[in-house]
């Protein structure tokens, strides 16, 4: 938070830690190696023993003591927690005015279709786009519970400039209620900006047409 001064917990924190405890290693490593060294060799054969020393210090001066380094700071850059695009955030998505822009009836019976293929395209926006887009849905309708009622499967997808989010919903809809449209809904997928998106939320409209369909939740990406 602002003006609470450095935070212990974080990358920089953690990558700090790694790099003491990396300082600490080789203090104890070069301490180790440098009293072998400083051991007082005994005739030849201690001679010869300690220039074997020396040979073995040069190479993990060259070879050892960088890798540890190297590694310890990728570790902390690996364990360092991945700030973009963490966590659940607020979504709203709302389809502006949507109109029917075709109707395909797959089951009839007499005059009355019982099944139809329905697509519905509008305007878009959102809270995660600083611009307007585009909604298309592709509905399947049911039209078996009668009256003003119908069960709707949609798809649908809020295409924006940074990226498309895709989600889905099932819902009965009745028209003598306040809300024509009260129901749950799932994200699906998401591409650009918002590839891999997941969330979930409500999606409501008033039972007055033509009236926005908004989607309030949150989403993951």
């Amino acid at each position: 938070m602002p003006g609470t001064g450095p935070q212990c917990g974080g990358a920089e924190g953690v990558i700090a830690m790694k790099r003491s405890g990396v300082i600490a290693a080789l203090g104890a490593l070069l301490g180790i190696i440098g009293g072998a060294g400083a051991a007082p060799p005994t005739l030849a054969a201690g001679l010869g023993r300690s220039r074997r020393i020396s040979r073995f210090r040069r190479l993990l001066a060259a070879i050892v003591i960088p890798g540890m380094v190297i590694g310890a700071v990728a570790g902390g850059a690996l364990n360092a927690p991945a700030f973009a695009g963490a966590g659940a955030r607020p979504l709203t998505l709302t389809s502006v005015q949507p109109q029917f822009t075709s109707f395909t009836c797959l089951k009839q019976l007499n005059d009355s279709c019982l099944l139809a293929q329905v697509t519905v395209d509008s305007k878009a926006t959102s809270n995660l786009s600083t611009g307007a887009g585009s909604y298309h849905a592709d509905l399947t309708v049911d039209f078996s519970p009668g009256g003003t009622c119908n069960i709707v499967d949609e798809n649908a997808a809020f295409a924006f400039g940074n990226g498309t989010i895709f989600t889905h919903s099932n819902h009965e809809d009745c028209a003598i209620h306040g809300l024509r449209i009260d129901t749950t809904f799932q994200v699906t997928a998401g591409t650009g900006a918002f590839q891999g998106a997941t969330g979930s939320g409500r999606e409501f409209s008033a039972a007055s047409n033509p009236a926005p369909v908004i989607y309030q939740g949150t989403i993951s990406f």
